[in-house]
């Protein structure tokens, strides 16, 4: 990129040393910041192109974000015509790209990566930034297993992808995080497009791409063993044609939760492969129809640890193949064997654990068996053993040394294995479940709960009805104190007074709703429109906020900026009440026209210089109806520096 290379120094402080990834627009380094002593990350890019000032407003907003698992935006700038992103070292993390390329991790520790980058970006959802880009290079494992994810929100604006709704774009961002998990059980990254066509597939990230079939992609568990079967679910819905699977990154940590806390102890991979009858006679061979034979197969395969033969047309076993597991692993304890290579083989001894492995081992053999013999074993199946093969074999050179020579049956392995009770892995009832309840019982219970509803609903109504009723006019009550007449003295006759006349006092003004907004920006139309919700979610700790700029007066080329909210209907609007986090310029109007970049035709309200904390501003007089309410700041208020300041509201109520 012209005017960055090693030695240069942008900002003033921060000197290039190397390139670490390339992108379309944009370029990584390393660098050094000269003023605090430490390493750094530079993102840059040309200032003058089209992704340049979407990308620097992106990383000021992502700096925002307090979350130990997002990568910490520092600060952005321009410099000889280079934007910059400086985001925190990342000493030692490994990208998942990299953890995958010899092959899939364990079922554990991609539960793990995927519900804690799930959470993150979760919570950057909810402050309207969504990452958009996810691929397998934007996940990082620290070396202490913490999970980091990088380029919220200005990954999305350097590819030119940040043009959707915040519904769309947090089904895009799940889909992403199930493509993520899809490669990290596979090692394959699943090429396909979601929602008929509304995500886009996505391009190459350095992973093989996932085998399709009619409607989406293989499954995870046609690819490699121990898949978790709410994990392949997942997969199979969400990569399939419809919209199906999860809505939002929260929606799938929901999913796919709990996970472990701390890495999983191996990332060792299964895989599944295929050999011919010529290299194994088989034991026995299954004419296997469906899912039927699969079951079958899979009794067979932990029975005897034998071969079994492949899915097949009935009447046709002189062309079946064998299928066999070069590498079992015990996903939820890390633990791998070697399995058997002909009928009957034995386990090999390897070490003290080797025997309860080996246990283990044959039961993930028939659960693997029975997940892939089935009606769909293909050519993807087979590109898949190769590379399991090959991964096994190198497993097994790699503990030559450690085989003494002495082989162990299974049944001695299983007579052998200590006796501990493992713990189920979920809640297990007891023998003693009460019976269902009859059909009759079940009638009456609903009969009697859909009564009590009834009533419910009777007393709401009537509840409902009677809000802003009151008892009847209230009229003025004359208290006369009056004297017993004496002995001497002759009561007089009595009058009757006309009741005095009573006033009303105007009913004080009550706030008007708001139903939605934009931002509202003379120069540009449009400023963080994300954002403007905040200011009427009846939270002040929180609200709208527009980019940065270098002084109060918007670097002198704007007279000012802020939101149009719309009124649920034409409202004389009285006051309004502003909660401003930091002392500012404000005026506020009333308008009918749904422009955000002009103030033709608005009624000012009013407007306070200085104004900070919660502020009320009344209508100087008699004003027109009108639907919509103009908040504009004219003069922004200071940051954590001074040098730093931006339009800032919190909350607006309308009376």
């Amino acid at each position: 990129m012209q005017g960055v290379g090693p030695g240069s120094v942008l900002g003033g402080r921060y000197a290039v040393t190397l390139r670490t990834s390339e992108g379309t627009h944009h370029e990584r380094w390393r660098a050094n910041d000269h003023t605090l002593e430490r390493e750094v990350v530079l993102v840059c890019f040309p200032a003058a192109s089209s992704v340049a000032a979407p990308a620097l407003d992106a990383a000021r907003r992502a700096a925002g974000i307090e979350d130990p698992r997002l990568v910490r935006v520092l600060d952005v700038g321009t410099d000889r015509g280079v934007g910059f992103i400086v985001e925190e070292p990342l000493t030692g993390a490994t990208p998942l790209s990299h953890l995958l390329q010899s092959g899939g991790l364990s079922a554990d520790e991609v539960r793990r990566l995927t519900g804690e980058a799930a959470t993150a970006l979760e919570k950057a959802g909810h402050r309207g930034l969504h990452h958009l880009a996810l691929t397998p290079s934007s996940l990082l494992r620290m070396p202490d297993g913490a999970v980091k994810v990088r380029g919220l929100a200005t990954e999305a604006a350097l590819t030119e992808s940040d043009r959707l709704s915040d519904e769309r774009a947090s089904r895009a961002d799940a889909v992403g995080l199930v493509k993520i998990a899809y490669a990290g059980l596979t090692g394959r990254w699943p090429m396909v497009a979601v929602d008929d066509g509304l995500i886009p597939a996505g391009g190459q990230v350095g992973l093989e791409p996932a085998p399709t079939i009619v409607g989406g992609v293989a499954a995870p568990s046609e690819i490699a063993v121990g898949v978790p079967n709410d994990l392949d679910l997942i997969c199979r819905m969400t990569l399939a044609s419809g919209r199906r699977g999860p809505v939002s990154p929260g929606d799938l940590a929901l999913q796919i939760a709990p996970w472990a806390s701390e890495q999983a102890t191996s990332d060792g991979a299964t895989g599944i492969g295929l050999r011919s009858r010529e290299e194994f006679e088989p034991t026995r061979v299954l004419p296997a129809v469906g899912a039927g034979a699969a079951a079958v197969g899979a009794g067979a395969a932990a029975s005897s640890m034998s071969g079994v033969a492949g899915a097949a047309p009935a009447g046709d076993a002189a062309q079946t193949d064998t299928i066999f597991f070069d590498s079992l692993s015990d996903e939820r304890h890390g633990s791998a064997v070697d399995a058997p290579e002909r009928p009957g083989a034995t386990l090999s001894e390897r070490g003290a654990g080797g025997i309860a492995a080996g246990a283990a081992a044959a039961g993930a053999a028939a659960a693997g068996v029975a997940s892939v013999i089935g009606d769909r074993v293909g050519s993807f199946a087979r590109a898949a053993a190769d590379k399991a093969a090959a991964r096994a074999a190198e497993r097994r050179s790699a503990h030559d040394d450690d085989f003494d020579g002495e082989e162990i049956g299974l049944d001695d392995a299983l007579d052998e294995a200590p006796s501990t009770r493992l713990e189920p892995p979920l809640p297990v009832f007891g023998h003693d479940v009460p019976e269902a309840p009859s059909g009759a019982q079940s009638r009456i219970a609903l009969a009697i709960v859909g009564v009590l509803v009834l009533v419910a609903l009777v007393i709401g109504v009537q509840n409902v009805a009677k809000i802003g009723q009151h008892d009847g006019p209230v009229s003025a009550v004359t208290v006369t104190k009056t004297r017993p007449p004496s002995a001497t003295q002759a009561p007089k006759p009595s009058t009757t007074q006309p009741p005095a006349a009573t006033t009303t006092a105007p009913p004080a003004a009550g706030p008007v709703s708001i139903v939605g907004g934009r931002g509202f920006d003379p120069q540009d139309g449009n400023e963080a429109d994300q954002n403007v919700k905040r200011v009427f979610d009846g939270n002040p700790g929180d609200g709208w906020r527009s980019r940065w700029y270098g002084s109060a007066t918007y670097n002198g080329d704007k007279n000012g900026l802020g939101v149009l909210l719309d009124l649920s209907a034409p409202t004389v609007v009285k006051e309004v009440e502003l909660v401003l986090p930091a002392p500012q310029d404000v005026t506020v109007y009333a308008t009918d026209s749904s422009s955000t970049k002009s103030l033709d035709g608005a009624q000012e309200i009013g407007s306070a210089t200085g104004a900070n904390g919660t502020v009320t501003i009344k209508a100087n007089g008699q004003l027109n109806p009108a639907s919509k309410i103009i908040v504009f700041v004219t003069k922004a208020g200071p940051a954590e520096s001074d040098r730093r300041y931006r339009a800032q509201i919190n909350e607006v109520t309308v009376r």
